[in-house]
């Protein structure tokens, strides 16, 4: 019998080879199963296990479960587009862009649709930090853009052990949205820890073409290149190929991303997912005029959820056209190509 791997060996075959998403997922597992040896080290951006401790024999499902060890298996489901904006004006008030994605979450906390959502705040000088919202005023605290990773995953342990949530909404990256259904698969078929792979039961995938490393993003390019004060930023946006720091309104900064390619993750450059396909609806910026966004439904559920809002009156949409469509598609196809090339360096 092949013997069971277990976190060394995630340690050497991803993490160490710079494959890790930083999604969470082992970390979430490993407390779920009341184990607690697994802890994310945000200043190296990488998982680790407490010192002195191994994976109890016939574990290892922090290394079965990685979704880079091996990529769960996409269903066929729906792809309906939309162009989509908030008509909530509280919500409108305080996000960036279409504020499509909080007004999603907000109207699933108003239909008793889901307890909680699981999602990130910036806790001061662009530091990401996973939150569990329950309510409009929570969820606008989360609602501005992330550039730098959060393992965004270990929210569904917060929302199970902390709250005592057992219906949430999972918003995140497209890694996180393809590491919770690995979760999935290998939870229903093994341990179930805590029956957590029923605990998310909306799952919002946000448009994404890679993080950037905290430490080269805000430390070195900003504040060591630039000159900027990290305490003083408010805010980053990328739109149109452009990053644009704030200090209020006021605009700190305008620079071509591709000035801050070097700050990208190196477990981004393998992905191959930009709409986020393992979620049951994607949101992004991409091919939509400003106040507005993309809306991708994946899934039936999706679709309830969607029309939920509609009917809630906390959002209006129509179908997107065809060269917003198109463009998509061409994103999400060149980034399928990109990190397909990148595994095979």
């Amino acid at each position: 019998m092949e013997e069971r791997k277990d976190f060394g060996d995630l340690e050497r075959e991803v993490i160490e080879m710079g494959k890790c998403a930083l999604c969470g997922g082992c970390v979430a597992t490993c407390r779920l199963l009341d184990y607690g040896y697994l802890s994310v080290d945000f200043s190296e951006e990488r998982p680790r296990i407490i010192e002195g401790l191994q994976c109890p024999p016939g574990c290892g499902y922090c290394y079965y479960q990685c979704p880079r060890v091996e990529k769960p298996e996409l269903k066929e489901g729906l792809e309906e587009i939309y162009e989509v904006g908030s008509k909530d004006e509280e919500i409108r008030k305080a996000c960036q862009n279409g504020c499509v994605a909080t007004s999603l979450l907000a109207s699933a906390l108003a239909d008793a649709i889901v307890e909680g959502c699981i999602t990130v705040a910036d806790k001061g000088e662009g530091v990401p930090e996973v939150r569990v919202a329950m309510d409009k005023s929570g969820l606008i605290k989360c609602a501005d853009s992330k550039y730098t990773p959060a393992a965004t995953l270990t929210g569904i342990a917060d929302a199970i052990l902390n709250y005592g949530l057992w219906s949430t909404a999972l918003v995140g990256t497209p890694c996180q949205m393809a590491a919770y259904a690995k979760m999935l698969d290998v939870g229903r078929d093994t341990h179930n820890a805590h029956n957590f792979s029923s605990n998310v039961r909306l799952r919002i995938g946000l448009f994404c073409s890679g993080t950037y490393s905290y430490e080269k993003l805000m430390k070195e390019y900003l504040e060591r290149k630039r000159g900027i004060n990290i305490s003083e930023i408010t805010k980053l946006a990328i739109s149109d190929d452009v990053l644009h720091v704030y200090a209020g309104d006021k605009e700190l900064l305008s620079a071509g991303i591709n000035e801050i390619e070097d700050c990208k993750r190196e477990g981004c450059k393998v992905c191959e997912d930009f709409t986020g396909l393992f979620s049951d609806i994607s949101v992004g910026n991409t091919s939509t005029p400003a106040g507005k966004s993309a809306v991708i439904i994946h899934t039936d559920f999706g679709k309830e959820v969607f029309e939920s809002a509609l009917e809630w009156g906390f959002i209006e949409a129509k179908p997107i056209d065809k060269s917003g469509a198109d463009l998509i598609h061409r994103l999400q196809n060149e980034k399928k190509e990109a990190g397909i090339a990148e595994k095979d360096i």
